[in-house]
């Protein structure tokens, strides 16, 4: 397993050894979806999710 820290609350999250940029993992202490922007050998970096709400027109 590689290893990533949230940004957010600082857990530790392990992610599976195939892991990819643009792939999105949840922490598991907060919740926070967070998506893979590197990976480095056994580190892994991330960022959170940005989700583009809908816009209905307001």
């Amino acid at each position: 397993m590689k290893k990533a820290y949230c940004p957010e609350c600082g857990a530790k999250v392990e992610v599976e050894d195939d892991v990819i940029v643009g792939e999105i993992v949840s922490c598991p202490d907060c919740g926070l979806e967070l998506e893979v922007t590197e990976v480095e050998g056994e580190t892994v970096k991330v960022k959170v999710l940005q989700v583009s709400g809908e816009d209905w027109g307001e």
